[in-house]
């Protein structure tokens, strides 16, 4: 595919999906599948940003070039963009296709219900909401929460642990928003991606140091020791991928026994047992866990669960780096 020539319908390659016109869409989706030239056959609109390949308007009825490919650009997620309600079906069936391939169970269970809907009404065009902007509200959102699971804030005991959890979990799910939203409308960027990945490992470790303190004694001392080596751990790892991959995307970072997987999609296969095993240890799974047992009156579960998943990384980081050396020697 080199050149495509694309068609509409009275003139609805003009019509805004989810904050992007049905024609900027089309033609970021040919341009991933090597196309280098598109070729618009109606009324030119208006395209405010930088495409990855450029755009000729030519009148309707005009004959597409040599060896062009013929593309439709009033159809999307195979919907044809007849009116306003197959707009709308077209916006919902093209958001349900953004969540991650790799995204964990509760993300694919419970999650999505709520991030979606959300994400939906953030990318009318009218509210123009980036994802970096839903991002720092989610941080602030989980920062409170492991603020009131201190007792620190005029509120105590079960009902300062349940406010912080389910404050923790609504940070979960606008952590799903923010990246549906960044996919649905093309506002990738590498500050983005540091922010997003980042903001998780502090806000989670503040959390588990805010449960801490709410408890008091021993426990606030095993909190703050789970959450100064979880940050550690992630620091470690987080270096490690910069240097390999010049990103901040944790998810590429291999374990000594994936070296032979080359996409997250082949770490995370369901059909393995060991990504339902990882899931315990996935960020989705575990903040979910984490807010049923602050709501069930078991706030110790967050430390201990915490203390778990960070000596089982502790361990497997100390292996990965000797193992790593002894390849390499």
């Amino acid at each position: 595919m080199s050149t495509v020539f694309f068609e509409a319908t009275n003139d609805r390659h003009g019509t805004i999906v989810s904050g992007v016109s049905a024609l900027e869409r089309r033609v970021r989706e040919v341009a991933k599948h090597g196309a280098t030239r598109a070729i618009m056959a109606g009324a030119e609109i208006s395209l405010p940003r930088p495409l990855p390949i450029a755009v000729e308007f030519v009148p309707v009825g005009s004959e597409p070039p040599a060896g062009a490919t013929r593309e439709r650009a009033d159809v999307i997620a195979g919907i044809e963009l007849v009116d306003d309600d197959a707009r709308k079906r077209a916006e919902w069936t093209l958001i349900r296709t953004m969540n991650k391939s790799w995204q964990g169970p509760v993300d694919a269970l419970i999650n999505w219900r709520f991030s979606m809907p959300i994400t939906r009404m953030l990318s009318r065009r009218s509210l123009a909401i980036t994802p970096n902007q839903v991002t720092v509200l989610s941080i602030l959102v989980a920062l409170f929460g492991a603020a009131i699971a201190t007792g620190r804030l005029g509120v105590h005991g079960w009902l300062a642990f349940a406010l912080g959890g389910v404050m923790m979990e609504v940070q979960s799910i606008l952590d799903s928003v923010d990246g549906e939203l960044a996919r649905l409308r093309f506002q990738y960027s590498k500050f983005g991606q540091w922010l997003d990945n980042v903001s998780d490992d502090v806000v989670d470790n503040a959390f588990v140091a805010g449960v801490g303190m709410g408890l008091g004694g021993g426990w606030q001392t095993l909190g703050f020791v789970v959450a100064g080596v979880r940050l550690v751990v992630a620091l470690v790892q987080y270096i490690s991928v910069y240097a390999s991959t010049g990103t901040g995307d944790v998810y590429s970072f291999r374990w000594f026994f994936e070296t032979g997987a080359a996409t997250s999609n082949d770490v995370y296969d369901p059909k393995k047992i060991s990504t339902w095993l990882r899931s315990l240890g996935r960020r989705d799974t575990y903040l979910f866990i984490w807010m049923v047992a602050c709501l069930a009156g078991f706030p110790y579960w967050v430390l201990g669960h915490a203390a778990i998943i960070t000596a089982v990384y502790s361990v497997l980081l100390v292996l990965h780096f000797v193992i790593f050396r002894k390849r390499h020697m």
